[in-house]
């Protein structure tokens, strides 16, 4: 017994905050806390299932408001239902039909809908572009007046460096031009976002493990400004109700810059891995993204190699304050021991 109490307490501590009561739960990370109420009760989550997406859709449901969230496959998440709060509805929202169908009766759209990496050649048009033209029609259509968009640091459609930056700027364009008279709109421009399930300190994490002395990195000496999920997620429900942030776009990054180089660094030493990282030059980068981008899964292609050569950083403003060297020596200890991690997971899954 007295085992099992000190498991529970483990998993879930209660503490008090001058905001109100705040349970956290180590296993998933889900905060629930006492706010104000919000201005709307009702939202529409575009990429809701996503990381960031899913982050959000709890950190929304936490306050009181219903959350839809369409996607094809809603039995890939299940942990979402459990929160009552939240509706995870099968739709294909680049059919427009359904759009218009989950966009019914909402107050509030989020588009989190973005991707790093083409399967066919036009996707970064289909996705960053053709979809906002279908969204804003959509709003117009079902009355829906507040809309809050995700692009990307760097994001320009007439200077950035790379296809996807330039088709996630015009997109940006788009919603901001084409919603200015109907919509009002706030847009967010993150650095590299990291946290639990990202797709960015756990992947460079999992190939580090398989190294062998030295791990050649391209693009090694590329600046960013690493944010943490939970702290992009607080601006964009923090805008939400501000009306002064309509019509904005806010660049978030981290308090610190690090090379590419230097976070990966932060991680061997972290996980007391025995692995030096060697940074390429450009002619190099670029063979190994050739190389790579013809691979199952793309770990790294042309088009990121050119995004790389903008500094992912931000210039004066507010910083959001949650350290990335900081997180990575809290979670190392589960990056150097993964089979216990794996056994964890299996006992408290998500």
């Amino acid at each position: 017994m007295v085992i099992v109490r000190a498991m529970v307490q483990s998993i879930t501590r209660v503490r008090e905050t001058d905001h109100g009561r705040v349970q956290e739960t180590d296993r998933d990370h889900k905060l629930t806390k006492t706010y104000s109420q919000m201005l709307y009760d009702n939202f529409i989550l575009l990429g809701g299932s996503g990381f960031i997406g899913k982050q959000l859709a709890y950190a929304l449901a936490n306050r009181g408001c219903t959350v839809t969230i369409p996607c094809r496959r809603p039995h890939r998440n299940r942990a979402l239902l459990v929160h009552p709060n939240i509706r995870v509805v099968e739709a294909d929202v680049f059919v427009l039909d359904q759009l218009d169908s989950v966009c019914q009766k909402q107050q509030v759209l989020i588009n989190l809908i973005g991707i790093l990496h083409e399967r066919k050649r036009d996707d970064f048009r289909r996705i960053h572009i053709d979809f906002i033209k279908s969204l804003v029609d959509a709003c117009t259509r079902q009355g829906i007046k507040r809309v809050l968009h995700l692009s990307a640091l760097g994001a320009s459609q007439a200077t950035g460096t790379s296809r996807y930056l330039r088709s996630k700027g015009e997109g940006e364009n788009l919603i901001h031009t084409f919603g200015q008279k109907e919509l009002h709109v706030t847009s967010f421009q993150p650095s590299v976002v990291f946290g639990k399930y990202d797709q960015f300190i756990n992947r460079f994490a999992g190939i580090l493990r398989l190294c062998f002395g030295f791990f050649p990195l391209a693009c090694g000496q590329s600046k960013l400004a690493p944010v943490y999920v939970g702290d992009l997620v607080e601006k964009i429900i923090i805008s939400i109700d501000d009306k002064s942030t309509y019509s904005q776009r806010y660049t978030v990054c981290g308090p610190e810059v690090f090379s590419l180089q230097q976070i990966l660094q932060l991680l061997v030493k972290a996980m007391g891995l025995s692995c030096r990282i060697v940074s390429l030059g450009n002619t190099a980068s670029k063979l190994q993204a050739r190389v790579l981008q013809i691979l199952p899964g793309k770990l790294f292609t042309m088009d990121n190699y050119r995004s790389l050569q903008t500094p992912n950083v931000c210039g004066e403003g507010e910083l959001c304050t949650t350290s990335l060297r900081q997180y990575i020596q809290d979670i190392g200890t589960l990056f150097s021991n993964k089979k216990h991690y794996d056994r964890f997971r299996r006992q408290f899954p998500s």
